[in-house]
């Protein structure tokens, strides 16, 4: 196994296993039980939050309050050091786009019988969809009581209408809009300029090693064994430049295969953008940095014996010269984080 293919593995490795764990934890808490009471439930009725084993009334919601605001800052401390890891990861939307294409390879069928395979898939889904709703009310309802009553149809028509409600948003979200919403309706993607500094990773081409794009014969080496190596930032912008804008620049002259990059300019990583973006044409707000750009490039490298990593996840390159700065975000948000899990920690204490 080389590189590329290792490193693709690793990373589809640990989305899985993240995903399952958070599957689990939604699916799982409303049924977990401490003593006699639920562990997770906020319960309307009396207005008392259990959690855990303590019982909370509403005057008592200044920790959760101080909690709040402290996965708030560790939500932005991850953010401004590690880039989107949540939208690439551990987002809702994200887990259950993922799961709903786990889905549709399993009911890829032959061609002959491809229409019940589209048939199961949405059956499937629908079920999948339904069981959330009642997940999702059962985090305010008792969710052993709110599953018997689904099923013998003996609930409320409020608690019916909430579950129809979250089943249907699961379903047409993961079906219709799935990725849209992250670039369109969710706020913390509007966000990303005000939680980012210059030191933060995201997906990055690496215009220096796959410029100039273009095919060329499968036994080439990579600009890495070849003595043409590295291009200089500037140029290798400029090419980037011109390959993404051939009506104001002009197209690109014709290069003999020694001097071409890395980028076999096969459009892998643009087939494989949930939102058809081309990586290689620079960073777009848009962009959740899921890694399927990643993972496709590794996959045709590793398929040409080059190195993975040439879309890779980075923070944007600076001058040699240009002097370092202190990065004052991740200490305010490290400073917020810690402060607030210190109050709500002393809230808690006092309750108990």
């Amino acid at each position: 196994m080389n590189q590329a293919t290792a490193t693709r593995l690793r990373r589809t490795v640990v989305r899985q296993l993240v995903a399952l764990l958070l599957l689990a934890a939604f699916y799982g808490l409303p049924w977990l039980r401490v003593g006699d009471a639920p562990a997770l439930l906020v319960d309307l009725d009396t207005r008392q939050l259990h959690l855990f084993g303590l019982h909370l009334y509403s005057s008592q919601a200044a920790p959760l309050l101080w909690l709040a605001l402290a996965a708030a800052a560790g939500l932005a401390l991850v953010t401004v050091l590690r880039g989107r890891l949540w939208c690439a990861y551990a987002c809702p939307q994200t887990v259950l786009t993922r799961l709903f294409r786990a889905l549709d390879r399993l009911t890829r069928f032959p061609k002959p019988i491809r229409p019940l395979g589209s048939l199961l898939r949405q059956l499937l889904w629908a079920v999948i969809a339904v069981w959330t709703g009642i997940t999702f009310v059962g985090y305010f309802s008792p969710i052993g009581e709110l599953a018997s009553g689904f099923l013998s149809l003996s609930l409320g028509p409020w608690e019916y209408f909430w579950i129809a409600f979250y089943a249907l948003a699961t379903w047409a979200n993961v079906i219709y809009l799935h990725e849209q919403v992250c670039s369109y309706l969710c706020p913390y993607s509007r966000l990303q300029q005000l939680l980012s500094d210059a030191g933060t990773p995201s997906v990055q081409y690496e215009a220096s090693r796959g410029e100039p794009r273009g095919a060329r014969a499968l036994a080439d080496e990579s600009v890495l064994q070849r003595s043409r190596g590295l291009l200089d930032p500037v140029t290798a912008s400029d090419y980037v430049f011109r390959s993404a804008h051939p009506d104001i620049a002009g197209a690109l002259p014709l290069f003999a295969p020694a001097h071409l990059g890395d980028c076999i300019d096969c459009h892998a990583c643009v087939g494989a953008c949930p939102i058809g973006l081309d990586i290689r044409n620079g960073r777009s707000s848009s962009c959740i940095e899921c890694g399927a750009c990643m993972d496709a490039c590794d996959t045709v490298m590793a398929q040409r014996g080059y190195p993975a990593g040439l879309v890779h996840r980075s923070c944007v390159p600076t001058a040699p010269e240009a002097p370092r700065r202190l990065r004052g975000k991740p200490w305010l948000f490290a400073a917020v984080c810690v402060g607030a899990l210190a109050m709500a920690l002393h809230g808690l204490l006092q309750l108990g």
